[in-house]
This record gives structure tokens, sequence and C-alpha cells, in this order.
């Protein structure tokens, strides 16, 4: 590799605003002087051609998150171009975890059709290798996410916020057998008015500018880490689920991982969000609806109740974590390793594992002292190691060989 600016082809696929760090990683390669760039928006099909030309013209190749994280469809038709390449690859995978309709075998069958370089994973190393480590000519790379400090900023002091708990989150189904993010959700719902704090936690999510200014409406917001106890590598046990769901459903079921799914990601918010409300009831429903009204108790006693968990570590920090560290909003959070990264009531206020102590977190938290220690303490450690800026130096380092 060149020690002069690396010529870098990114690839992407452009098809919503809703998830902050598809556009925070894609900004990150964009500020890096160290990175001449071309990029290409994979979700605009019928441009083998021109991909094959950007490929002569550049030293290394990275594929972001968001061309297989929901879906792998927009990336399958340029694989064949891809593996042609004679530059290195790193691809980095978005949703590292058995979901119903966006499977972890069919983002292993795609990505071995060109073979990537190296594979950066949210998770542990430990857990990516185990994903992924069979595919990759060379290794697994440990990249989480990070905190964009142009973006994720105090807007308002934390005396001005006007919520003393918030949250938007998507909500774990019942196919990964854990439903930590959403019983600390519902935790705070319950326990925080009662306790008279002004919560607010819903699964309505924003785009980054409306994120960054609810986190500034924020004291703290509530969380846990991102990923599962039963990562596996042919997501056999969330396709038996997926059947019995469909066996238990009656009408007919649109898949998540219809030929629709594409087409939907065109549609403005508004209107998906009236679909959303018409699929959810009636002769013709959705399975992203149906999977979100069946009982976590019942999946979890038929899938998941006599599993051991997994030998790897499947779970990880969240970009969501970095940004309110960046806008100063004090985390309550379950204990975890958080990539070994953030450190239990020195950058969070820690939950117990059956939510036990939930009442003392409540009354430390209600300490301005205590709030505003662990917010500054997060921000100085992660502004000091944990930024984009970080990451895209360990790319270039990497990439340089």
């Amino acid at each position: 590799m060149r020690e002069s600016q690396i010529r870098l082809l990114i690839g992407y696929a452009r098809y919503t605003d809703r998830l902050s760090y598809y556009d925070d990683w894609l900004d990150a390669f964009r500020r890096f002087p160290e990175f001449s760039l071309r990029e290409f928006n994979i979700a605009e099909q019928g441009r083998q051609a021109e991909l094959k030309r950007l490929l002569d013209e550049v030293d290394a190749v990275v594929l972001l998150h968001s061309t297989n994280g929901d879906t792998t469809v927009y990336l399958e038709p340029y694989a064949a171009t891809l593996a042609a390449r004679q530059v290195p690859l790193l691809t980095f995978v978005g949703n590292e975890v058995n979901l119903p309709g966006s499977p972890i075998s069919e983002k292993r069958r795609v990505l071995g059709l060109f073979r990537p370089d190296w594979v950066g994973t949210q998770l542990l190393e430990e857990a990516g290798e185990y994903y992924f480590g069979d595919i990759v000519t060379r290794r697994v790379v440990a990249l989480p996410h990070a905190l964009n400090p142009e973006v994720f900023i105090v807007k308002r002091p934390l005396e001005q916020r006007p919520i003393d708990i918030g949250a938007r989150l998507s909500r774990y189904l019942p196919h990964l057998g854990d439903n930590d993010r959403n019983r600390v959700a519902d935790a705070f719902c319950v326990l925080g008015p009662r306790q008279g704090l002004a919560v607010d936690i819903s699964d309505t999510l924003y785009d980054r500018d409306g994120w960054v200014d609810f986190l500034n409406r924020c004291k703290g917001t509530v969380s846990s880490e991102s990923g599962t106890w039963f990562p596996e590598r042919d997501d056999a046990t969330v396709n038996a689920v997926r059947s019995y769901v469909l066996e238990q459903t009656k009408g007919f079921i649109i898949p998540n991982d219809s030929s629709l799914r594409t087409f939907g990601h065109k549609l403005p918010v508004w209107l998906k969000n009236a679909l959303r409300h018409i699929l959810g009831a009636g002769p013709l429903r959705h399975e992203a609806v149906v999977n979100e009204s069946i009982s976590f108790d019942d999946i979890h006693a038929r899938f998941f109740a006599n599993r051991p968990r997994a030998s790897v570590y499947g779970k990880c920090i969240s970009s969501r974590h970095f940004d309110a560290i960046g806008t100063k909003t004090c985390q309550i959070m379950l204990r975890g390793r958080y990539n070994d990264i953030l450190h239990a009531d020195e950058h969070y206020l820690a939950l117990d594992d059956d939510l036990s102590n939930v009442s003392a977190v409540i009354e430390r938290f209600r300490d301005p002292v205590v709030r505003r220690t662990v917010a500054e303490t997060a921000h100085g450690f992660v502004m000091a190691h944990h930024t984009y800026a970080h990451r895209m130096q360990a790319i270039a380092t990497l990439l340089r060989g």
C-alpha cells in the first residue's frame, strides 16, 4: 500500500436516514485526510461496469454496514465484480445477530462469493471470528462503533433538559431468546414515573439531527448491550421460531425477506407507518408486525430455556451508547462488557441483571453531581480513545499493512 493518500472505494447502500451510524461512518471516511475517496451506492443497480472501472482506480475497497445490515439484496448483484478485484477489501457487517429476514447465513453466503480480505466486526473479535473467520482471506478485525464528535454534541445544559430518562429503541424480538433491552425499558417506564421522574421511552426512531436533539432534551437514558447470548452461523433457531410463529398465525403473512422489501425502503416514513398500521391486522399482515405481538415467554420456553449460552460473547457496544456520551447524557445500563470499552459505575450507572438494584440506581441518578460526573468521565475517555477518527487511523494502519 502506498505511503501517500490511500485511494479508497467506499461502498454503501443509501435507503434510510433512521440509522445514524450509517451516516457517521461515511462522514468519518470523508473527513479522514489519509483517504482519497471514491463513493459507490450499491442501492443503485445495474452499475457493474462502473464498479469494475472504479476498482481499477483504487488501492483498496471498504464496504460499510449498510451494504448488508438489513439485506444482501443490493450487494449480491455486485458480488462477481468484487470477486474479480485486484485490491484488498474490508467489509463491515451490520446486524451481527440472527434476525428473521436478515439471516447471518445469507450474509455469510454473499460475502463468501467475493471473499473479503478482512471483516470488520462490531462484536468482540472472538464472536466475529466465530461468524466470519472461515470466509476472510486474512483476518477478522474488531472495529466497534465510535463517537462522531462533530454531530453528537452538547446543545443544552443538563439542568435545562426537561426529560429525566429518555430512550428511542427498536425492541428486541423474542426470536433472539433475549429481552434484556425490553425489560430495562419496561422497568423504567413503570418505575420512573412512580419515583417522580419524567420518562419518555418509545420505539419511534429519528433521523440523525432529530436523535441529537432528543438526547439533548434528556438528562439520562437507559440501555443494554446489543446482540444476543445465542449466536448461530446457520440461523437454525431463528428459522425454527419463524416457522412456529407462522404456523400459529391466521391469514396471509408477507415475510420480512419478501421481494417487497426494497420497495418498502423507498417509501417515505409517513407512508411506511401507515402501511405498518394497515398490515398489523386483518387477513393480510406483515411478519414484522406479527413478530411484535408474540409472547417472549412462550418462545423462550420452547426454544431457549434449556440451552446454555454460546461459548463466544455475542453482545457488543452500540453506536447509541456513543451518541449519548457525546451529548453528555448519563447512561443507566445493564452490566456488561461493552467491548471492554465502558466500565460499570465509571462510564455508566450499572443495573444488576435481575434489576434488583434499580431503586438504588435511580437514587444515584437523582444526584446531579453523580449524573454529571459519570457523563463527563465517559465523555473525556471516549474523546481520547474512541472517536471515529481513532477508527479511521486503525483502518488506515490495517490497509497499509
